[in-house]
This record gives structure tokens, sequence and C-alpha cells, in this order.
């Protein structure tokens, strides 16, 4: 079983890449499409459209990213409706007989940026979300279990940013956490070079598009024979 995942896009700064890489696997057998938010420039959700058109042809799930603004939320639903938009929130499709869960958030920062300080949100904000995040963690039940979050829930694949910004990039909340997925999946590091790692068991994937250049397939079967 093959899924595909990216993120960052920030349309249209990468468009052009992305469709080149999109390209290069579309003959592929893609059982899910996931994307770990950032997908417009500064909110300009309109950028997404042509992004759309080749992905709801796809079951495509999806969580917001950081310039992915909270004011425009509400748009990225109505007009591209096709893709599942999850916030704080969890869900089960069947594919191939098998149950696959995917508990979706924007994740989590260790520390809150100064402009997010200056917007309201605050470290009460991330803890809230963190305890939500686990909730559905531990409630979900399925045969495959897959975090996917915009911010790092590992350092570990941020590797290669400034260390002085890794609070600003994730929170540990695999290092921490009791109930662990099988597959994690985020975005937001774009100057990482090691996008892949594992922490306690469960496979982690820095899918950020200027980190990896390409949309990543990842093959489930390994993880489904556990």
């Amino acid at each position: 079983m093959l899924i595909a995942a990216t993120s960052d896009l920030h349309s249209p700064k990468y468009l052009t890449q992305f469709f080149a890489s999109f390209s290069k696997i579309r003959e592929a057998e893609i059982s899910l499409f996931l994307l770990a938010g950032d997908l417009a420039e500064q909110g300009e959700y309109r950028h997404f459209t042509p992004i759309y058109e080749v992905l709801k042809k796809y079951k495509t799930i999806a969580v917001f990213g950081n310039e992915d603004f909270t004011d425009k939320r509400e748009y990225y639903k109505k007009f591209f409706s096709e893709i599942i938009w999850l916030e704080e929130q969890s869900m089960t499709v069947e594919i191939q007989g098998l149950k696959i869960v995917i508990v979706g958030s924007e994740g989590i920062l260790e520390k809150p940026t100064k402009w997010q300080m200056l917007h309201g949100v605050d470290e009460r904000t991330y803890q809230e979300r963190k305890e939500k995040i686990e909730k559905l963690l531990c409630e979900s039940k399925g045969d495959l279990k897959i975090l996917l979050t915009h911010y790092a829930p590992t350092f570990r694949t941020v590797f290669g940013e400034k260390k002085s910004i890794y609070p600003n990039l994730g929170y540990q909340i695999l290092e921490t956490t009791e109930c662990l997925p099988d597959l994690a999946i985020h975005g937001h590091a774009h100057y990482a070079k090691v996008v892949y790692g594992e922490v306690r068991k469960t496979r982690v994937y820095n899918v950020a598009f200027p980190a990896n250049k390409k949309i990543l397939l990842i093959n489930l079967d390994s993880l489904i024979r556990r």
C-alpha cells in the first residue's frame, strides 16, 4: 500500500516543482494522499487551486500549517471540499480492507514564536493541543495509526535547521506520549538534512517539499505486517 505525502508548497512558490514531481508518480497506485500544511503562501488559499484540481482525484487528508491562517481555514474547507481537513481530529479510512486511523493537527511547538505571542497564542495553547492529540492517539483504534501534523513531533527530523530555533519547529511528543502512532508525518522544517527517523518504533517522515525537493511515496506494507 502506497501513500503520498508532502507539505510546505507555499503555492505558487513551489508550484512548478510540485507538478514536476507529481508527473513522476502519477502512474503509481496511491491509496492515500496526505498534506502536512503550509499549502499556500501567506494564506492566499486561491493559489492552492491548481494543486487541488490534481489531488481531489485521490483520497486526500490534510492539516493546516502556520501560514494557512486561521481566518482563512473555513475558505479552504468550503472551496476545497473534496479534501478532508483535520484540526485536532481523527478519522478512519478503510483501504484494502484495513482500517487506517489518521490523527490530524497543526501540531505543537515547544515555544510559541514572537508573532504568535503577540496574536494570543501562548504555551497554554500548545499544552491544551498536546492533551487533545494524546487523547486522540489513545482513543483511536485501527490496523494502522498515523499522526499527521505540520509542526515536527520530534527533533530528529529537523536536524540541519539552526538548533536555536528547534523550539519553534516542533515538540518532542513522540518521546513522551503514552500512546504512539505507527507512523508520524510532518512538515515545517524546510532546511532539515535528516528527513527520516524512528522514535520508539514510530517511523517519522519530514515531508516538507523544500527539504525533499519531491513528493514522498511511503510504502506501508512492512508496517502493516508488523
